[in-house]
């Protein structure tokens, strides 16, 4: 068991996990053209499956839509040559994975409509759908790679079931773009794009949504805000809202906060409630943390800046300009690096401590024996951030400054 420095003793209960099938978490692909004669090839997916996993593979004939399928015999390989009998169909793919403790199956998108051995207009890949699929959002359909030069095309959106499969079309629904709407709640949706050149049409479906949830209450942050400024009493700093995605016109509101060196304990700062703030007495030794309110026409949303510190006296020759960054792979068994950072005099040396965090980069612990500039997560930072602590020195002056903080660490 890993050691944190500051952490209180526990008795900690060490259950047995119960047995469970396989469990994917991405779903299986299907690649190729899709053409009468065309070879289509299969993957798996990815799945937290026994070492003793096997994958178990049945390709389907379906109507246009989806709506109807039916099991192709003999079709039990990762790989299928489409026949004759496809023309017009779409093709579905079940992967079965099995381990020692069940057996679990998944499903490949619709893969279709298969164009006749003589028809010009293919392509090598199935469109993809941009947007968030939300009640609400918009979304829109990519255009696919004709082999061919359509004079014309055509939309037409499917409401799906949560495999992708068994679509209806969306009456009215036949532009590039959609809205979703509220009787899409808990489907996926799909878009067939016709192409036309000459004699010849050709349909293919897209590629699915992800299942369609409610209407956001608000923007979502896709970078944590931040702080800028020399961390040093009596200096101006200025609050980053990071970036958020929503719909139309963002605004922000601001709180900032002084907390204590391992941003364990934080309270609001009276009145600075402004993108900017200016280091006082009080903020010395102390760390500054702030937090962004992101508002758009669906809702408020927050969230929390990596803490910036330690803040110098007003009179400290050495003090930190920007914080550091990790960089690597935040993931137990990854590799991170703190990098970077600056000062108002450049430091003769610098020494690290890394720090594991809630997942807002606060309420901090030292981790035994991470004194380097690189540190490998382990399974126990698992659902943490980790933030590093460089300490710098320039002749009989030190200063100590918090990097901001890592992504949250995966298994």
């Amino acid at each position: 068991m890993r050691t944190i420095i500051g952490a209180a003793v526990a008795v900690c209960v060490l259950a047995a996990s119960a047995a469970a099938a396989p469990t994917p978490s991405a779903g299986p692909t299907v690649t190729g053209v899709l053409q009468q004669g065309g070879k289509l090839t299969a993957t798996p997916g990815t799945w937290t499956a026994g070492a003793d996993v096997t994958y178990a593979y049945q390709w389907h004939r379906c109507d246009a839509n989806g709506a109807h399928c039916t099991s192709i015999h003999g079709a039990t390989k990762p790989t299928y040559t489409e026949v004759p009998a496809d023309v017009g169909k779409t093709l579905a793919l079940n992967v079965t994975a099995s381990d020692s403790t069940g057996s679990t199956p998944a499903y490949a998108p619709l893969a279709g409509l298969v164009a006749a051995a003589s028809n010009p207009l293919v392509a090598p890949a199935q469109p993809t759908i941009s947007g968030h699929a939300a009640v609400g959002q918009a979304v829109s359909v990519g255009t696919p790679q004709w082999s061919g030069s359509p004079t014309s095309t055509a939309y037409q959106w499917l409401h799906c079931n949560a495999n992708g499969r068994i679509c209806t079309t969306i009456a009215g629904a036949t532009a590039q773009n959609y809205t979703v709407a509220t009787t899409d709640l808990g489907a996926t949706l799909v878009a067939a794009v016709t192409a036309t050149a000459g004699t010849y049409t050709q349909t293919l479906l897209s590629l699915p949504t992800t299942t369609v949830v409610a209407a956001p209450t608000g923007p979502a942050p896709s970078g944590r805000p931040s702080v800028g400024g020399t961390l040093r009493a009596g200096s101006r700093l200025v609050g980053r809202p990071g970036n958020w995605v929503g719909t139309g016109t963002i605004t922000y509101a601001y709180q900032w906060y002084r907390c204590d060196p391992a941003a364990s304990h934080c309270s609001s700062v009276h009145g600075a409630t402004k993108p900017t703030y200016v280091a006082v007495a009080k903020d010395i030794g102390a760390t500054i943390g702030i937090a962004v309110r992101a508002t758009d026409s669906t809702g408020t949303a927050v969230a929390y800046g990596s803490v910036a510190g330690i803040v110098q006296p007003s009179t400290a020759t050495l003090a930190p300009t920007t914080q550091p960054v990790i960089s690597g792979t935040a993931k137990a068994g990854g590799k991170l690096t703190v990098k970077g950072g600056t000062w108002t005099v450049r430091p003769k040396s610098l020494a690290y401590t890394w720090l594991s965090c809630n997942a807002n980069g606060r309420i901090c612990t030292a981790i035994v024996g991470a004194t380097t500039a690189s540190y490998t997560p382990v399974a126990a930072d698992a659902g943490h951030t980790l933030v590093a602590q460089v300490l710098a020195t320039s002749g009989t002056a030190k200063a100590a400054v918090l990097s901001l903080a890592s992504t949250v660490v995966a298994n």
